[in-house]
Protein backbone atom coordinates (compact mmCIF):
# COMPACT_ATOMS: atom_id res chain seq x y z
CA UNK A 1 0.00 0.00 0.00
CA UNK A 2 1.71 3.09 -1.06
CA UNK A 3 1.69 6.14 1.19
CA UNK A 4 0.56 8.48 -1.28
CA UNK A 5 -2.59 6.64 -2.17
CA UNK A 6 -6.00 7.22 -1.82
CA UNK A 7 -6.16 3.68 -0.52
CA UNK A 8 -3.81 4.51 2.57
CA UNK A 9 -5.57 7.37 3.41
CA UNK A 10 -8.90 5.59 3.63
CA UNK A 11 -6.35 3.02 5.86
CA UNK A 12 -5.12 6.14 8.17
CA UNK A 13 -8.89 7.49 8.52
CA UNK A 14 -10.07 3.85 9.78
CA UNK A 15 -7.24 3.48 12.40
CA UNK A 16 -7.52 7.36 13.21
CA UNK A 17 -11.45 6.81 14.33
CA UNK A 18 -11.02 3.59 15.88
CA UNK A 19 -7.94 4.11 17.95
CA UNK A 20 -9.41 7.61 19.40
CA UNK A 21 -12.60 5.53 20.42
CA UNK A 22 -10.46 3.21 22.15
CA UNK A 23 -8.14 5.46 23.97
CA UNK A 24 -10.02 5.89 26.97
CA UNK A 25 -9.28 1.97 27.77
CA UNK A 26 -5.52 0.93 28.79
CA UNK A 27 -4.22 -1.00 26.37
CA UNK A 28 -6.55 -1.51 23.79
CA UNK A 29 -5.25 1.42 21.64
CA UNK A 30 -1.65 -0.17 21.58
CA UNK A 31 -3.00 -3.83 20.86
CA UNK A 32 -4.93 -2.53 18.01
CA UNK A 33 -2.54 -0.40 16.45
CA UNK A 34 -0.22 -3.33 16.82
CA UNK A 35 -3.41 -5.37 14.83
CA UNK A 36 -3.33 -2.24 11.83
CA UNK A 37 0.56 -2.49 11.29
CA UNK A 38 0.76 -6.26 11.02
CA UNK A 39 -2.41 -5.86 8.68
CA UNK A 40 -0.42 -2.67 6.97
CA UNK A 41 2.38 -5.24 6.57
CA UNK A 42 0.36 -8.49 5.64
CA UNK A 43 -0.68 -6.82 2.46
CA UNK A 44 2.94 -6.79 1.01
CA UNK A 45 2.68 -9.95 1.65
CA UNK A 46 1.43 -11.99 4.89
CA UNK A 47 4.74 -14.49 4.68
CA UNK A 48 6.76 -11.66 5.48
CA UNK A 49 5.35 -11.24 9.19
CA UNK A 50 7.14 -14.43 10.42
CA UNK A 51 10.34 -12.78 10.45
CA UNK A 52 8.54 -9.37 11.79
CA UNK A 53 7.22 -11.11 15.02
CA UNK A 54 11.13 -13.66 14.80
CA UNK A 55 12.97 -10.66 15.07
CA UNK A 56 10.67 -8.41 17.70
CA UNK A 57 10.77 -11.87 19.85
CA UNK A 58 14.43 -12.50 19.63
CA UNK A 59 15.23 -8.60 20.56
CA UNK A 60 12.39 -8.42 23.19
CA UNK A 61 13.89 -11.38 24.72
CA UNK A 62 17.76 -10.53 24.49
CA UNK A 63 17.02 -7.38 25.69
CA UNK A 64 15.39 -8.64 29.12
CA UNK A 65 18.03 -11.49 29.63
CA UNK A 66 20.92 -8.32 29.35
CA UNK A 67 19.01 -7.04 31.87
CA UNK A 68 18.45 -9.87 34.01
CA UNK A 69 22.20 -10.62 34.17
CA UNK A 70 25.37 -8.51 35.72
CA UNK A 71 27.78 -11.28 33.98
CA UNK A 72 29.81 -9.26 30.64
CA UNK A 73 29.96 -12.78 29.47
CA UNK A 74 26.42 -14.04 29.09
CA UNK A 75 25.35 -10.67 28.37
CA UNK A 76 27.76 -10.07 25.18
CA UNK A 77 26.26 -13.60 24.31
CA UNK A 78 22.67 -11.92 24.37
CA UNK A 79 24.03 -8.95 22.21
CA UNK A 80 25.49 -12.10 20.04
CA UNK A 81 22.12 -13.35 19.28
CA UNK A 82 20.48 -10.67 18.33
CA UNK A 83 23.29 -9.91 15.85
CA UNK A 84 22.98 -13.04 14.59
CA UNK A 85 19.40 -13.28 13.79
CA UNK A 86 18.97 -9.81 12.54
CA UNK A 87 21.97 -9.43 10.61
CA UNK A 88 21.62 -13.33 9.63
CA UNK A 89 18.12 -12.39 8.11
CA UNK A 90 19.36 -9.24 6.08
CA UNK A 91 22.47 -11.26 4.66
CA UNK A 92 19.68 -14.23 3.71
CA UNK A 93 16.98 -12.24 1.67
CA UNK A 94 19.30 -9.21 0.91
CA UNK A 95 22.52 -10.62 0.63
CA UNK A 96 23.65 -13.93 0.02
CA UNK A 97 22.74 -14.05 -3.61
CA UNK A 98 24.83 -10.61 -4.29
CA UNK A 99 27.93 -12.49 -2.61
CA UNK A 100 27.19 -15.80 -3.93
CA UNK A 101 26.97 -14.58 -7.39
CA UNK A 102 30.14 -12.17 -6.61
CA UNK A 103 32.16 -15.36 -5.80
CA UNK A 104 31.13 -17.46 -8.68
CA UNK A 105 32.61 -14.38 -10.45
CA UNK A 106 35.98 -13.65 -8.98
CA UNK A 107 36.26 -17.55 -9.17
CA UNK A 108 35.48 -18.00 -12.95
CA UNK A 109 38.08 -15.05 -13.71
CA UNK A 110 40.76 -16.55 -11.83
CA UNK A 111 39.93 -20.03 -14.59
CA UNK A 112 37.62 -21.83 -12.07
CA UNK A 113 33.98 -21.47 -13.34
CA UNK A 114 31.21 -21.85 -10.73
CA UNK A 115 27.64 -21.57 -10.98
CA UNK A 116 26.20 -19.20 -8.13
CA UNK A 117 24.21 -20.50 -5.64
CA UNK A 118 21.11 -18.92 -5.67
CA UNK A 119 18.35 -18.64 -3.01
CA UNK A 120 14.58 -17.47 -4.23
CA UNK A 121 13.57 -15.31 -1.54
CA UNK A 122 11.13 -12.60 -1.38
CA UNK A 123 12.48 -9.97 0.64
CA UNK A 124 10.44 -8.77 3.32
CA UNK A 125 9.46 -5.07 2.57
CA UNK A 126 11.24 -2.45 4.85
CA UNK A 127 13.69 -5.43 6.12
CA UNK A 128 16.99 -3.36 6.94
CA UNK A 129 14.50 -0.38 8.30
CA UNK A 130 13.22 -3.08 10.71
CA UNK A 131 16.22 -4.71 11.85
CA UNK A 132 18.13 -1.57 12.69
CA UNK A 133 15.57 -0.11 14.77
CA UNK A 134 15.14 -3.22 16.71
CA UNK A 135 18.78 -3.75 16.64
CA UNK A 136 19.76 -0.67 18.28
CA UNK A 137 17.63 -1.02 20.98
CA UNK A 138 19.22 -4.16 22.25
CA UNK A 139 22.97 -2.04 22.33
CA UNK A 140 21.03 0.63 24.03
CA UNK A 141 20.37 -1.58 26.65
CA UNK A 142 23.67 -3.50 26.68
CA UNK A 143 24.89 -0.25 26.93
CA UNK A 144 22.75 1.23 29.88
CA UNK A 145 21.16 3.44 27.82
CA UNK A 146 17.65 2.27 27.61
CA UNK A 147 15.86 0.34 30.37
CA UNK A 148 14.32 -3.20 28.85
CA UNK A 149 11.03 -3.09 28.01
CA UNK A 150 9.35 -5.76 30.18
CA UNK A 151 5.87 -4.95 27.91
CA UNK A 152 6.21 -7.27 24.68
CA UNK A 153 3.05 -5.70 23.63
CA UNK A 154 4.58 -2.22 23.26
CA UNK A 155 8.01 -3.14 21.94
CA UNK A 156 6.32 -5.36 19.25
CA UNK A 157 4.26 -2.33 18.38
CA UNK A 158 7.01 -0.24 18.29
CA UNK A 159 9.11 -2.56 16.23
CA UNK A 160 6.18 -3.11 13.56
CA UNK A 161 4.32 0.81 13.95
CA UNK A 162 3.05 1.58 10.20
CA UNK A 163 4.48 5.04 9.80
CA UNK A 164 7.45 3.95 10.10
CA UNK A 165 7.68 0.64 8.67
CA UNK A 166 8.63 0.46 5.60
CA UNK A 167 11.49 3.44 5.32
CA UNK A 168 11.93 4.90 8.14
CA UNK A 169 12.80 7.07 10.08
CA UNK A 170 14.92 5.01 12.14
CA UNK A 171 13.29 5.68 15.70
CA UNK A 172 15.32 4.91 18.66
CA UNK A 173 13.38 3.13 21.35
CA UNK A 174 14.08 5.36 23.94
CA UNK A 175 12.42 7.98 21.66
CA UNK A 176 9.18 6.30 20.70
CA UNK A 177 8.61 3.37 23.01
CA UNK A 178 7.88 4.96 26.06
CA UNK A 179 4.79 6.70 23.92
CA UNK A 180 3.43 3.64 23.57
CA UNK A 181 2.91 3.71 28.02
CA UNK A 182 1.32 7.14 27.68
CA UNK A 183 -2.19 8.31 28.02
CA UNK A 184 -3.00 9.50 24.02
CA UNK A 185 -3.43 12.85 23.27
CA UNK A 186 -4.04 15.17 20.28
CA UNK A 187 -4.79 18.82 20.34
CA UNK A 188 -6.02 20.93 17.50
CA UNK A 189 -3.12 22.33 16.81
CA UNK A 190 -1.46 18.78 16.81
CA UNK A 191 -3.71 17.06 14.05
CA UNK A 192 -3.42 20.30 12.03
CA UNK A 193 0.26 20.62 11.82
CA UNK A 194 -0.10 16.33 11.01
CA UNK A 195 -2.55 17.28 8.47
CA UNK A 196 -0.52 19.67 7.20
CA UNK A 197 2.76 17.25 6.96
CA UNK A 198 0.65 15.05 4.85
CA UNK A 199 -0.59 17.16 2.49
CA UNK A 200 2.85 18.68 2.40
CA UNK A 201 4.41 15.06 1.59
CA UNK A 202 1.92 14.11 -0.83
CA UNK A 203 2.92 17.47 -2.90
CA UNK A 204 6.57 16.08 -3.02
CA UNK A 205 5.45 12.86 -3.77
CA UNK A 206 3.21 13.04 -6.48
CA UNK A 207 4.12 16.79 -7.87
CA UNK A 208 7.76 16.76 -8.09
CA UNK A 209 9.27 13.28 -7.50
CA UNK A 210 6.63 11.49 -9.57
CA UNK A 211 6.65 13.89 -12.18
CA UNK A 212 10.25 14.34 -12.37
CA UNK A 213 11.03 10.48 -12.44
CA UNK A 214 8.00 9.84 -15.17
CA UNK A 215 8.91 12.46 -17.64
CA UNK A 216 12.60 13.01 -17.29
CA UNK A 217 14.53 10.91 -15.46
CA UNK A 218 13.28 7.60 -15.89
CA UNK A 219 14.17 8.27 -19.48
CA UNK A 220 17.40 9.61 -19.36
CA UNK A 221 18.70 7.26 -17.46
CA UNK A 222 16.97 4.24 -18.63
CA UNK A 223 18.75 5.33 -22.32
CA UNK A 224 21.22 8.03 -21.49
CA UNK A 225 22.75 7.50 -25.52
CA UNK A 226 19.82 8.97 -26.74
CA UNK A 227 20.22 12.31 -24.55
CA UNK A 228 22.94 15.15 -24.90
CA UNK A 229 25.17 16.43 -22.15
CA UNK A 230 22.62 19.17 -21.01
CA UNK A 231 19.58 16.93 -20.91
CA UNK A 232 21.61 13.83 -18.95
CA UNK A 233 22.90 17.36 -16.38
CA UNK A 234 19.11 17.79 -16.04
CA UNK A 235 18.23 14.67 -15.46
CA UNK A 236 21.26 14.43 -12.34
CA UNK A 237 19.81 17.13 -10.76
CA UNK A 238 16.15 15.84 -11.43
CA UNK A 239 17.36 12.59 -9.34
CA UNK A 240 18.50 14.57 -6.76
CA UNK A 241 15.38 16.37 -6.05
CA UNK A 242 13.41 12.96 -6.99
CA UNK A 243 15.25 11.24 -4.22
CA UNK A 244 15.04 13.85 -1.98
CA UNK A 245 11.27 14.53 -2.38
CA UNK A 246 10.65 11.34 -2.56
CA UNK A 247 12.07 10.91 1.03
CA UNK A 248 11.34 13.42 2.44
CA UNK A 249 7.41 13.53 1.17
CA UNK A 250 7.37 10.06 2.50
CA UNK A 251 9.16 11.06 6.02
CA UNK A 252 6.31 13.74 6.01
CA UNK A 253 3.50 11.33 5.52
CA UNK A 254 5.10 9.73 8.75
CA UNK A 255 5.38 11.99 10.44
CA UNK A 256 2.60 13.21 10.17
CA UNK A 257 0.77 10.08 10.21
CA UNK A 258 2.29 9.30 13.87
CA UNK A 259 1.08 12.95 14.80
CA UNK A 260 -2.59 12.15 13.92
CA UNK A 261 -2.43 9.24 16.65
CA UNK A 262 -0.67 11.47 19.16
CA UNK A 263 3.12 10.16 18.46
CA UNK A 264 6.06 12.01 17.74
CA UNK A 265 8.59 10.92 15.60
CA UNK A 266 12.34 12.77 15.22
CA UNK A 267 13.21 14.77 12.52
CA UNK A 268 14.55 12.86 9.43
CA UNK A 269 15.66 15.64 6.71
CA UNK A 270 17.00 19.65 7.17
CA UNK A 271 17.37 21.05 3.49
CA UNK A 272 20.82 18.24 2.82
CA UNK A 273 21.17 20.36 -0.70
CA UNK A 274 21.90 23.85 1.29
CA UNK A 275 25.32 22.07 3.28
CA UNK A 276 28.66 23.48 3.54
CA UNK A 277 30.34 20.30 3.28
CA UNK A 278 29.73 16.58 2.94
CA UNK A 279 29.85 16.36 6.91
CA UNK A 280 27.03 18.90 6.95
CA UNK A 281 25.32 17.06 3.96
CA UNK A 282 25.29 14.13 6.36
CA UNK A 283 24.18 16.06 9.56
CA UNK A 284 20.81 16.90 7.14
CA UNK A 285 19.95 13.58 5.02
CA UNK A 286 18.53 11.18 6.68
CA UNK A 287 19.60 11.90 9.86
CA UNK A 288 17.85 9.00 11.98
CA UNK A 289 20.16 6.39 9.62
CA UNK A 290 23.44 9.54 10.08
CA UNK A 291 23.62 9.15 13.81
CA UNK A 292 22.85 5.22 13.87
CA UNK A 293 25.54 4.63 11.83
CA UNK A 294 27.75 7.14 14.33
CA UNK A 295 26.58 5.13 17.15
CA UNK A 296 26.48 1.71 16.14
CA UNK A 297 29.07 1.14 13.68
CA UNK A 298 31.70 4.21 13.65
CA UNK A 299 31.53 4.18 17.25
CA UNK A 300 31.47 0.56 17.81
CA UNK A 301 35.09 0.35 15.64
CA UNK A 302 36.88 2.92 17.45
CA UNK A 303 35.19 6.22 16.00
CA UNK A 304 38.29 8.97 16.80
CA UNK A 305 39.93 6.98 19.00
CA UNK A 306 44.32 6.53 18.36
CA UNK A 307 45.73 7.52 15.07
CA UNK A 308 43.96 9.92 12.69
CA UNK A 309 44.50 6.98 9.92
CA UNK A 310 42.30 5.01 12.30
CA UNK A 311 39.77 7.60 11.50
CA UNK A 312 39.72 7.57 7.54
CA UNK A 313 39.38 3.46 8.28
CA UNK A 314 36.43 3.89 10.38
CA UNK A 315 34.83 6.13 8.08
CA UNK A 316 35.55 3.75 5.23
CA UNK A 317 34.40 0.64 7.01
CA UNK A 318 31.20 3.18 8.00
CA UNK A 319 30.06 3.94 4.94
CA UNK A 320 30.92 1.02 2.93
CA UNK A 321 28.06 -0.57 5.52
CA UNK A 322 25.82 2.15 4.92
CA UNK A 323 26.21 1.71 1.09
CA UNK A 324 25.65 -1.95 1.40
CA UNK A 325 22.80 -1.52 3.53
CA UNK A 326 21.19 0.54 0.80
CA UNK A 327 21.12 -2.20 -1.87
CA UNK A 328 23.26 -5.51 -2.87
CA UNK A 329 24.69 -4.58 -5.30
CA UNK A 330 28.27 -2.68 -6.39
CA UNK A 331 26.96 0.56 -6.94
CA UNK A 332 25.43 0.77 -3.50
CA UNK A 333 29.45 -0.01 -2.23
CA UNK A 334 31.08 2.47 -5.05
CA UNK A 335 28.66 4.89 -3.81
CA UNK A 336 29.33 4.36 0.22
CA UNK A 337 32.88 4.39 -0.64
CA UNK A 338 32.50 7.77 -2.67
CA UNK A 339 30.77 9.17 0.67
CA UNK A 340 33.90 7.74 3.41
CA UNK A 341 36.52 9.22 0.56
CA UNK A 342 34.84 12.53 0.59
CA UNK A 343 34.21 12.64 4.47
CA UNK A 344 37.65 11.90 4.80
CA UNK A 345 38.98 14.15 2.56
CA UNK A 346 36.77 16.59 4.64
CA UNK A 347 38.03 15.90 8.06
CA UNK A 348 41.71 16.00 6.93
CA UNK A 349 41.23 19.60 5.36
CA UNK A 350 39.72 20.69 8.80
CA UNK A 351 42.93 19.06 10.26
CA UNK A 352 45.54 20.69 8.03
CA UNK A 353 43.32 24.25 8.64
CA UNK A 354 44.00 23.88 12.13
CA UNK A 355 47.35 23.05 12.30
CA UNK A 356 48.10 25.53 10.31
CA UNK A 357 46.20 28.32 12.14
CA UNK A 358 43.86 29.06 9.33
CA UNK A 359 40.56 30.81 9.96
CA UNK A 360 37.52 29.72 8.26
CA UNK A 361 36.36 32.40 5.98
CA UNK A 362 32.70 33.37 6.85
CA UNK A 363 31.84 35.53 3.19
CA UNK A 364 28.88 34.52 1.36
CA UNK A 365 30.95 33.96 -1.74
CA UNK A 366 33.46 31.07 -0.02
CA UNK A 367 29.97 30.14 1.88
CA UNK A 368 28.57 29.44 -2.30
CA UNK A 369 30.96 27.58 -3.34
CA UNK A 370 31.56 25.07 -0.80
CA UNK A 371 27.58 24.79 -0.95
CA UNK A 372 28.08 24.44 -4.72
CA UNK A 373 30.80 21.85 -4.78
CA UNK A 374 29.34 19.93 -2.88
CA UNK A 375 26.06 19.74 -3.83
CA UNK A 376 27.94 18.48 -7.38
CA UNK A 377 29.46 16.04 -5.22
CA UNK A 378 26.55 14.94 -3.54
CA UNK A 379 24.90 14.54 -7.33
CA UNK A 380 27.91 12.58 -8.81
CA UNK A 381 27.42 9.87 -6.36
CA UNK A 382 23.74 9.61 -7.23
CA UNK A 383 24.62 8.87 -10.65
CA UNK A 384 26.24 6.16 -9.17
CA UNK A 385 23.30 5.84 -6.61
CA UNK A 386 20.80 5.29 -9.64
CA UNK A 387 22.44 3.26 -12.07
CA UNK A 388 21.52 0.15 -12.68
CA UNK A 389 25.80 -0.87 -12.80
CA UNK A 390 29.00 0.46 -12.86
CA UNK A 391 29.45 0.24 -16.73
CA UNK A 392 25.81 2.43 -16.53
CA UNK A 393 26.90 4.89 -14.50
CA UNK A 394 30.14 5.43 -16.96
CA UNK A 395 27.62 5.59 -19.51
CA UNK A 396 25.48 8.73 -17.92
CA UNK A 397 28.84 10.21 -17.47
CA UNK A 398 30.23 9.68 -20.63
CA UNK A 399 27.31 11.44 -22.03
CA UNK A 400 27.71 14.16 -19.19
CA UNK A 401 31.03 14.66 -20.99
CA UNK A 402 29.90 14.47 -25.08
CA UNK A 403 30.24 18.54 -25.13
CA UNK A 404 26.58 17.97 -26.75
CA UNK A 405 23.81 21.28 -26.01
CA UNK A 406 20.76 20.12 -27.81
CA UNK A 407 17.29 20.42 -25.12
CA UNK A 408 14.72 18.87 -27.38
CA UNK A 409 13.63 16.54 -24.71
CA UNK A 410 13.39 19.37 -21.92
CA UNK A 411 9.73 20.60 -21.82
CA UNK A 412 8.73 23.32 -20.03
CA UNK A 413 6.46 21.76 -17.62
CA UNK A 414 9.98 19.77 -16.48
CA UNK A 415 11.74 22.51 -16.48
CA UNK A 416 9.38 24.62 -14.22
CA UNK A 417 9.22 21.34 -11.66
CA UNK A 418 13.01 21.23 -11.46
CA UNK A 419 13.30 25.08 -10.78
CA UNK A 420 10.30 25.29 -8.23
CA UNK A 421 11.82 22.39 -6.64
CA UNK A 422 15.22 23.80 -6.14
CA UNK A 423 13.46 26.88 -4.91
CA UNK A 424 11.41 25.56 -2.71
CA UNK A 425 14.26 23.93 -1.24
CA UNK A 426 16.01 27.47 -0.45
CA UNK A 427 13.10 28.66 0.50
CA UNK A 428 14.08 29.99 4.23
CA UNK A 429 13.39 27.49 6.81
CA UNK A 430 11.59 30.22 8.70
CA UNK A 431 9.10 31.54 5.92
CA UNK A 432 8.59 27.62 6.09
CA UNK A 433 7.31 27.31 9.85
CA UNK A 434 5.23 30.62 9.40
CA UNK A 435 3.58 28.78 6.74
CA UNK A 436 3.08 26.18 8.69
CA UNK A 437 1.26 27.99 11.73
CA UNK A 438 -0.19 30.14 9.64
CA UNK A 439 -2.26 26.83 8.20
CA UNK A 440 -2.51 25.60 11.61
CA UNK A 441 -4.70 28.42 12.94
CA UNK A 442 -6.96 28.81 9.30
CA UNK A 443 -10.94 27.85 10.48
CA UNK A 444 -11.43 24.27 9.58
CA UNK A 445 -13.72 24.90 6.45
CA UNK A 446 -10.88 26.75 4.83
CA UNK A 447 -8.35 23.65 5.87
CA UNK A 448 -10.80 21.27 4.13
CA UNK A 449 -11.06 23.66 1.17
CA UNK A 450 -7.46 23.81 0.55
CA UNK A 451 -7.49 19.69 1.32
CA UNK A 452 -9.61 19.09 -1.60
CA UNK A 453 -8.36 21.50 -4.08
CA UNK A 454 -4.79 20.10 -3.90
CA UNK A 455 -6.27 16.71 -3.81
CA UNK A 456 -7.93 17.56 -7.02
CA UNK A 457 -4.78 19.33 -7.91
CA UNK A 458 -2.44 16.30 -7.32
CA UNK A 459 -5.18 14.10 -9.36
CA UNK A 460 -4.51 16.02 -12.11
CA UNK A 461 -0.64 15.99 -12.51
CA UNK A 462 -0.61 12.37 -10.69
CA UNK A 463 1.20 9.82 -13.44
CA UNK A 464 2.41 6.44 -13.23
CA UNK A 465 2.79 6.04 -9.07
CA UNK A 466 6.53 4.59 -8.21
CA UNK A 467 7.15 2.96 -5.11
CA UNK A 468 9.08 4.86 -2.54
CA UNK A 469 12.83 4.49 -3.56
CA UNK A 470 13.52 4.14 0.20
CA UNK A 471 10.90 1.26 0.74
CA UNK A 472 13.12 -0.88 -1.44
CA UNK A 473 16.06 -0.78 0.81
Amino acid sequence: MLFASGKYLIFLAIVFFVYWLLAGRRRAPVFFLLLASYYFYALWNPWCLVFLVLISAVDFGSALAIAWTSRPTVRRLFVLVSVVIDVGCLLAFKYFNFFSASAAELLSKLGRPASPLVLNLVLPLGLSFITFRSLGYVIDVYRGTTQASKRPLEYFTFVAFFPTLIAGPIVRAGELLPQFSEPPTLTSEQGGRAIFLIMLGMIKKIAIADFLANNLVDRVFDQPQLYSSLETLAAIYGYALQIYCDFSGYTDIAIGSALLLGFKLPENFNSPYRAIDLRDFWRRWHITLSKWLFDYVYVSIGGLRKRRLNLYRNLMLTFLIGGLWHGAAWTFVVWGVMHGLGLSVNHAWEALRKRLKLKPRRVWWSNALSILLTFNFVCLTWVVFRAESLPHAWEVLRRLGAMQFASGNLAVAVLSVLGAGYVAHWFPQRAVEGIGRGWVWLPAPMQAAIVVLVALGLYYVSGTQAQFIYGNF
